[in-house]
């Protein structure tokens, strides 16, 4: 299927920064991809910019990570865009547009109704449990 390059703009793009987003949490949070190049590299892990937005520090294993980040983008981007994926996505969006989303206020009407209805089962769970508790100890002699 052929499609326009705006059709399914929205579900592409949300995909790809989704998806770009755990893999730069990859590369960069503690542990990750940037500590593991740290670790390897040990003291030959030359300093360029101390201190560096975000990424407190640029370093020699910094710029690797970043440059498998942008590999990585590269591929994200060539894998949504194929023709199943990009389809599937485009489907997806159009489906969303058809939906009819509820207004803040059902929203939260619904969410009190909910609240509600796992107190009172919550009560009733715990007082039905605490009388067939108190049986089974008067019929096995335990009380």
């Amino acid at each position: 299927m052929s499609y326009r390059k705006d059709q399914g703009r929205y579900a592409r793009m949300a995909a790809f920064w989704a998806l770009l987003s755990l893999m730069a949490y990859g590369c960069f949070h503690g542990g990750g991809l940037s500590d593991l190049v740290d670790g390897w590299l040990g003291a030959s892990n030359q300093v360029f910019v101390d201190p560096f937005p975000i990424l407190k520090t640029l370093k020699t294993s910094t710029l690797i990570a970043l440059g498998v980040l942008a590999a990585i983008a590269l591929i994200i981007h060539g894998i949504l865009n194929s023709p199943k994926i990009a389809d599937t996505l485009i489907d997806t969006e159009a489906e969303l547009m058809k939906v009819t989303w509820p207004s803040w206020g059902e929203a939260w009407a619904g969410t009190v109704a909910v609240t509600v209805m796992v107190v009172l089962l919550f009560v009733f769970l715990t007082l039905a449990d605490l009388g067939l508790t108190k049986v089974m100890l008067m019929l096995m002699g335990g009380a």
